[in-house]
Order: C-alpha cells, then structure tokens, then sequence
C-alpha cells in the first residue's frame, strides 16, 4: 500500500505550529511551505527508519524517501487553519 503522506489535517496542524514559531511563513508561498514541509517529512521517514544512525548518515539516507506533500495540498490545509 502506498503512503500517500499525511491528511490535511495534519499538515494544517503542522503549518499552525511552524507559523506561530516563525510568523514570517505565513508570508511564504505554497511551495515554499511544501519545500519547508517536505524537508521536515522526509527528515523524520528517514530518522524513524534508522533510529540509530546519527546525523550526517540520516542526510545520506533522506534520498530514499520521496516527497509526499504537495503544494497544493498545502493551500488545502491552509484553507483548514483554524483562524
């Protein structure tokens, strides 16, 4: 089964979070936010498969995760915010 990546809830939540910590990404594009996103994502897929490896081999190893977050899906979950 595929993972299509997290619902919209979930990255509306995210995006909520990451913006009350830095207020200059609600200025920021949805491909910017998807960029931010996907990073962030494709971090914790590869530090959840390899729990022991430190950080320079989790960088070599985020390759292996594609990206999953759109930036449509994050104007989806701008749209949800909660105001």
């Amino acid at each position: 089964m595929p993972d299509d990546g997290p619902s919209i809830s979930v990255l509306a939540g995210q995006l909520a979070y990451l913006i009350d910590d830095e207020p200059a990404l609600a200025r920021a594009t949805d491909d910017e936010l998807a960029a931010r996103l996907n990073h962030n994502d494709r971090f914790a897929r590869a530090r959840e498969r390899y729990p022991l490896d430190n950080d320079e081999q989790i960088a070599e190893r985020v390759s292996e995760f594609p990206e999953r977050i759109t930036p449509a899906m994050v104007h989806e979950a701008r749209v949800a915010m909660p105001e």
